[in-house]
């Protein structure tokens, strides 16, 4: 786990302000990192976790084999109205999952119907559309990193790189009321850790478009703008940052 997401997993932690024995939601966990930082705070909270990947629920369940309290990892499609009855959980919580989704609008009220009142959401999303990557030439760097802003892989049925700016408005008119706003910025200067990681999903998020024949850029560019960030990292003047919003809404 990386620093980024433990910073992350803590302000969850903290903005849900989850009861002792309270219950928590986290829509497409994953492999369960943000559930696993609960069950360490809240050893009897009752866990939920949905992912449209069964490999990523059957390590999350492995992760959380030996929490104390109750936890519910289900397959699901977040398009759909989330299998959970109206006011049934105490927090919900999601990272970069709005931009996957072809109606982010229906989530969100599918989040304020499940929520008990007073109930918290806590959702976060990068936005793609802000990296800042130095090392590569300026105009390639541009290139790419808009390539990668506007870039959705087949298995998304939407992609939108600006999501993270636009997700406090989003709460703002959804049914809940939006009661904090903050920003998490990610930087290094070295190609290691969540740099090296968001750098290897451009690369081959790109690449894989490319070799589809779609994108706007070709392997050769992906390339060379991989290169030359190698080059950069090995001469001292690589620099990356990643800027997170954070958004928490309590049902009212």
């Amino acid at each position: 786990m990386s620093e980024t997401n433990e910073t992350l997993h803590d302000r969850f932690i903290e903005l849900a302000d989850l009861p002792v024995e309270g219950s928590v939601v986290d829509l497409g966990c994953g492999a369960g990192p943000a559930l696993a930082a609960f069950a360490r705070r809240h050893p009897k909270a009752q866990l939920i976790g949905f992912d449209r990947e069964v490999e990523s629920l059957a390590k999350a369940r492995e992760r959380l084999r030996r929490h104390e309290g109750s936890v519910k990892l289900m397959s699901a499609d977040l398009r759909e109205k989330l299998p959970l009855d109206d006011e049934s959980v105490d927090a919900v919580i999601s990272s970069n999952l709005l931009e996957c989704l072809p109606d982010p609008d229906a989530l969100l009220h599918e989040v304020g119907r499940v929520l008990r009142p007073g109930g918290r959401a806590v959702l976060s999303h990068s936005d793609f559309d802000a990296l800042v990557i130095s090392g590569a030439p300026d105009a390639l760097d541009r290139k790419i990193l808009h390539a990668f802003a506007d870039d959705a892989p087949p298995w998304m049925d939407s992609s939108d790189g600006r999501m993270g700016r636009k997700l406090p408005g989003l709460v703002s008119m959804s049914p809940l009321e939006r009661t904090h706003v903050e920003t998490l910025v990610t930087h290094s200067t070295e190609l290691t850790g969540h740099a090296a990681r968001r750098v290897g999903d451009v690369r081959g998020a790109l690449r894989a478009t490319a070799m589809r024949g779609r994108g706007r850029v070709d392997p050769v560019e992906v390339e060379d703008w991989y290169s030359a960030l190698q080059q950069a990292a090995s001469a001292g003047t690589f620099f990356f940052a990643e800027t997170a919003v954070v958004v928490a809404a309590q049902r009212v």
